[in-house]
């Protein structure tokens, strides 16, 4: 901004000068107010999230809050079965989660199963996703449940919005590995809803994911935080728009570290080889259904579906599609195995 010499300010008339000191004032106003919003924008994706029940809203349709009650019963009737809450220190932080053995086992891990890693979603509750976890029991697998980092009971000041630290995943299935020795699971299932389908799709690409994981699926992901920033803030006018979604930006790389050079799932999948699945409501209005179809046109797995669950509003895809999300689930997971088993 050019500096205004103060002998030309006062050479000029005092009209002239109430206006410049006006518009002055309210270009500093501007700006404190667009900061403000940045830094708003930025708590909002971050600030922690407590570990506490959910309490559905008043305006629920029926059919939603029923699903909201069989999940309530799911995770009583998980935590009254066989688990283990466990604990690793990664990046100086303690992550924990929840291990499920396989239903037949006894409690004991049942070597050479495959393993679901269901990951939930932003701000979610612990065992938000009890319904997914008994689905995959069901069907003999042992299920691991990560408290991500930001989300009570693990660590971490700020939710990763960003999945700049997706990698705690990683992490995850090697202390599984490590924990179960012998007995670790033949292969592995990453599961994600919302944000967790965003960490899994960034995963897809890494060249760090191994080769026993053999498939990913991911219920209504965004294709990154920038493109999820923005249908957020649809609404505001662009001239306050822009220049908070840039503050907010900034606030992301002073206090997370977050740049333009971090994976997203878009990027990810980009780098897929693991078969991809995405599931997406069409009445999501949380993250737009145009962003599954986005991915699943720039994922270059050599196997991948893309499932639109017609009425389904954000995350509530299972609630609608009941019996057939686990057909279909279990049907693309069937058709990435063969491909596991066969070494392609």
């Amino acid at each position: 901004m050019p500096v205004i010499p103060v002998a030309l300010l006062t050479a000029l008339p005092r009209g002239v000068l109430v206006i410049f000191y006006v518009l002055l004032a309210l270009m500093l106003a501007f700006i404190t107010f667009e900061i403000q919003l940045g830094w708003s924008l930025f708590r909002y994706a971050t600030r922690r999230a407590q570990e506490q029940d959910f309490t559905p809203p008043a305006d629920i349709p029926p059919e939603t809050l029923e699903w909201y009650k069989k999940a309530a019963v799911a995770k009583e009737r998980l935590l009254l079965g066989p688990h283990r809450e466990w604990e690793m220190i990664h990046d100086g932080l303690h992550l924990r989660g929840i291990f499920f053995p396989a239903r037949e086992s006894d409690g004991e891990p049942a070597p050479g199963r495959g393993c679901a890693v269901v990951i939930h979603g932003w701000r979610d509750v612990r065992l938000s996703r009890a319904l997914d976890v008994q689905l995959y029991l069901d069907l003999g697998y042992c299920v691991f449940l990560p408290s991500l980092r930001g989300h009570k009971p693990s660590d971490g000041k700020r939710i990763d919005i960003g999945c700049k630290h997706a990698g705690d995943i990683l992490a995850w299935l090697e202390e599984i590995r490590r924990r179960l020795g012998d007995r670790k699971p033949g292969y592995f299932v990453l599961d994600g809803l919302s944000m967790g389908a965003a960490n899994v799709l960034t995963l897809s690409g890494d060249p760090g994911l191994a080769p026993d994981v053999v498939a990913v699926i991911a219920d209504c992901g965004y294709t990154s935080l920038l493109a999820q920033g923005k249908w957020m803030v649809r609404g505001m006018k662009p001239l306050i728009r822009r220049p908070a979604l840039f503050f907010a930006s900034v606030f992301f790389y002073l206090f997370m570290g977050y740049s333009s050079k971090d994976l997203t799932p878009l990027t990810g999948v980009a780098r897929a080889k693991v078969p991809v699945m995405i599931i997406h409501g069409t009445d999501d209005l949380f993250v737009p259904a145009s962003m599954a179809r986005e991915l699943f046109d720039g994922c270059r797995s050599p196997v991948k579906e893309l499932w639109y669950v017609e009425g389904a509003k954000h995350a509530l895809s299972h609630a609608v599609a009941k019996e057939d999300y686990k057909a279909r689930k279990m049907a693309f997971i069937e058709r990435a195995l063969e491909g596991f088993q066969s070494g392609s």
